[in-house]
């Protein structure tokens, strides 16, 4: 079922991009940000695309990609998440929402780069609009069994809210050391639920980015667009709207050039 978004883009190929940033859980390296109060962003409707190679794979645990506090439960945090066998998924953990982990072909690997997308809109009458998951432009429509659950309507989430946020670990909950992946290209689009198309294109077989500044994106008052280009400020929001993260023990060594058009 189609998304209520354009589809159409501009063509972008020969799309470069530079730079990633590691994030590895030996030096406890993540992102952190709280934006302002409730009620800034839009909570119920907006787009996360970023292009991940995992490092390894967690060993017992998960590890978030982006995470956000709900309330003050231990429990209760918006994440995407890969769990030990590098599934990966949009879970509200605690009872508060609805949760969709992907498992079957939708497996993100350590030897390569994969693009994953979760879109979300809880004012869809249909519950499977509410919230969707793509792989590689592809939506998901393989879930491990029980964790089917596409949110209730008119739910408020957490992410893009004023609560604490972080790119790389869970900021709150039992879980909260650290991913070992490369990340690149980190979106989030606060206010519309987007397509991959946004993001992504096939060519030659392979899905591949696009460049965001050709696609008119409008990134909405709690949108920012992490190109990590800047090695010295690797939370530099690139978007517009200075919604720049706070840097958690990465240095300089944390810009790498392996990245989804040049892979090492």
């Amino acid at each position: 079922m189609p998304l209520n978004t354009e589809l159409w883009h501009q063509p972008a190929s020969g799309f470069d991009v530079e730079y990633a940033a590691r994030f590895d859980q030996s030096s406890s390296s993540w992102l952190s940000k709280t934006f302002g109060s409730d009620g800034t962003g839009d909570a119920k409707i907006w787009t996360i695309s970023v292009w991940i190679k995992m490092q390894s794979a967690p060993s017992s645990d998960y590890r978030s990609i982006i995470s956000a506090a709900v309330n003050g439960s231990t429990n209760h945090v918006d994440q995407v998440r890969v769990l030990p066998a590098l599934t990966w998924g949009y879970q509200r953990q605690g009872g508060i929402g609805g949760a969709l982990i992907a498992e079957g072909n939708y497996v993100l690997t350590t030897n390569s780069w994969n693009h994953i997308v979760v879109a979300v809109d809880t004012t869809q009458g249909t519950d499977t609009n509410r919230t969707k998951l793509f792989f590689n432009g592809t939506q998901v429509d393989d879930f491990l069994s029980g964790n089917v659950n596409y949110g209730s309507q008119n739910f408020v989430t957490g992410i893009g809210q004023g609560r604490v946020h972080g790119i790389g670990k869970l900021v709150q909950g039992t879980f909260n050391t650290t991913i070992d992946a490369y990340m690149a290209e980190f979106i989030f689009v606060d206010g519309v639920q987007h397509a991959p198309t946004k993001f992504g294109e096939s060519s030659g077989g392979s899905w591949v980015p696009i460049d965001p500044s050709e696609q008119s994106i409008t990134f909405g008052t709690n949108g920012f667009y992490l190109n990590f280009a800047n090695n010295s400020d690797l939370g530099n929001d690139v978007s517009g709207n200075n919604n720049d993260w706070t840097v958690n023990a990465m240095g300089t060594d944390h810009r790498v050039t392996d990245t989804p058009t040049n892979p090492a």
